[in-house]
């Protein structure tokens, strides 16, 4: 009965984030290259990926190869991409996610920057630490450690395997009421490649690994709210 319980509340608990809008971008227009080894084991098209994160994300085939997988590659040092998003009117925003790894990567040097401008003008820029913000897709010797705020989203499971990682960015509140205008990315690293995915934006709060407060506090509640249920049914 308690189990029964237990399970109810926790179903309460996650309702809140289930209920989230995801809405992703078609990047296919700014592909350039595909990843190496076997790219042909990536997802091409809408997916949540293998690791269970639930983030869904337009992954695109290589213009040159439909068979195999597309991705936006720093084509050099100091290069950067600006995705235009603003004639698609994603608005009201609290949370974005990207497909962003490296190809080699090195411990503690900001890689690369992203931007995110709203329409009338705010901004906000995130960097991109080497083995703790991004890591490479290749899951080799140079930087594969991450933080919490980035998640394994697709891995080929191969002998000699490759991943996307799916990176969090929460907005800030001036962004609640701002239509998106562009994403860009700036590669700051000379000696490595920034390797771009795909895009999705949110209407909630990012994902976490660990329950927030607000989330903690639901599971009370419906812990309570089902107890006194009990309660009262053992009383009749």
């Amino acid at each position: 009965m308690k189990a029964r319980f237990l399970a109810a509340a926790l179903a309460l608990a996650s309702a809140g984030p289930a209920f989230a809008t995801y809405t992703p971008v078609d990047i296919s227009s700014y592909v350039n290259g595909n990843v190496s080894i076997r790219p042909d084991t990536f997802p091409i098209g809408t997916s949540t990926g293998n690791q269970g994160s639930g983030v869904v994300f337009k992954t695109s085939p290589n213009p040159a190869n439909p068979s195999v997988m597309g991705t936006w590659l720093a084509p050099g040092p100091n290069s950067s991409l600006v995705v235009d998003l603003s004639g698609l009117g994603i608005t009201g925003q609290a949370s974005f996610y990207a497909l962003l790894n490296n190809y080699y990567g090195t411990p503690g040097l900001d890689e690369y920057d992203i931007t995110i401008k709203a329409t009338n003008g705010d901004s906000v820029t995130y960097q991109s630490i080497g083995g703790v913000d991004t890591r490479d897709y290749n899951q080799n010797v140079f930087t594969n450690t991450i933080a919490s705020t980035t998640f394994p989203w697709f891995d080929n499971g191969l002998p000699d395997p490759q991943r996307l990682d799916l990176r969090e960015f929460t907005l800030p509140g001036s962004f609640a009421g701002d239509t998106i205008a562009s994403f860009t990315i700036n590669q700051n690293d000379n000696g490595d490649i920034a390797l771009f995915s795909g895009l999705t934006f949110s209407d909630k709060p990012v994902i976490t690994s660990v329950p927030e407060p607000g989330s903690i506090g639901m599971l009370l509640a419906g812990v309570s709210v089902l107890a006194m249920a009990a309660r009262r049914r053992s009383m009749r």
